[in-house]
């Protein structure tokens, strides 16, 4: 089984900056890769911030969004199928920043590709930086977070 990680983090979190880093860790193990990004935008800027990494053992597909989510749900699950076809050994599949993650897991869950993929890593990326003042909500979050 091919194994699908699942990369998310909020915009300019540094999601494209990590896969590359883990694409050429993978890459450097001798492994074969394809990273699916699933964009809504016109211009998918992931993609071309990934495109060094292309090349013999490593292949870069594109969902792109714009329609409803029933439709969307297809052209991943379809893109999915194609992929599973090119005998990778990891797939990295970066979201959009508005997409369903229980999308990934349901489509996994569906035929074929239950057979052919097994989850492996779902990593979230965050930008740690606090401001240096924070809202009153933030400050009432944070310490409510410290004290359990």
């Amino acid at each position: 089984m091919v194994k699908i990680d699942l990369i998310t983090g909020f915009l300019g979190s540094g999601k494209t900056t990590f896969i590359k880093k883990y694409a050429k860790y993978l890459m450097a193990q001798g492994m074969n890769i394809g990273i699916l990004e699933n964009d809504f935008g016109a211009v998918n800027v992931d993609m071309m911030l990934l495109k060094e990494l292309e090349g013999d053992q490593c292949e870069l597909e594109m969902v792109a969004g714009g329609c409803d989510a029933d439709c969307h749900r297809r052209r991943f699950k379809t893109k999915l199928i194609a992929m599973g076809m090119c005998g990778y050994d990891r797939v990295i599949v970066e979201p959009s920043g508005i997409f369903d993650v229980d999308e990934f897991f349901d489509v996994l869950r569906e035929e074929p590709l239950d057979q052919w993929y097994e989850i492996g890593s779902v990593i979230t990326i965050m930008n740690a930086k606090l401001e240096d003042t924070l809202s009153e909500e933030a400050e009432y979050l944070l310490a409510s977070e410290a004290a359990n």
